[in-house]
């Protein structure tokens, strides 16, 4: 069986930001995680690694055929920088956060997958991950449709 519209969504989102690499350009190698359990201690000490997180869906409109859903997922990346580093963490953060935005927006209806994304307030939250490494999430809006009666199907 296919997969529903919004795991093909997540999994979307997983090869932009997987394709956040220096030699395409960007800032930084990044590297995105779709958590398998909730508890992520073991991941925070990671430089360089997106957790993406999906959050509780909103109907945006509906009517008898189609349903247009709001999918808020946070971007969280972790930031481990040495203790040689000279830049600011708040330099490294807004870099990493631009770089995602950039690459998220490159394609906002993940290949026809999606009506279009949106920044969600607050759009960058700065974060302490563990005493060792802090972070940056971005926040987004995926709105998307699927048949009333069938989620697997787009509308």
């Amino acid at each position: 069986m296919a997969d529903p519209v919004i795991e093909s969504i997540g999994v979307a989102l997983e090869a932009l930001v997987n394709g956040i690499t220096i030699a395409n350009g960007f800032n930084e190698d990044l590297t995105a995680k779709r958590p398998k359990r909730l508890d992520l201690l073991g991941d925070l000490n990671r430089d360089g690694l997106v957790i993406i997180e999906q959050e509780d869906a909103t109907v945006e409109a509906a009517s008898e055929d189609a349903t247009m859903i709001s999918q808020p997922f946070t971007l969280q990346a972790i930031l481990l920088d040495s203790d040689e580093a000279t830049a600011a963490i708040d330099t490294r953060c807004n870099q990493v956060a631009a770089d995602i935005v950039k690459q998220l927006f490159s394609n906002f209806t993940l290949g026809g997958l999606a009506h279009g994304m949106r920044l969600r307030d607050p759009c960058f939250e700065k974060f302490l991950a563990s005493a060792e490494s802090s972070g940056i999430a971005v926040n987004i809006d995926v709105l998307y449709m699927i048949e009333s009666d069938n989620p697997y199907n787009q509308a």
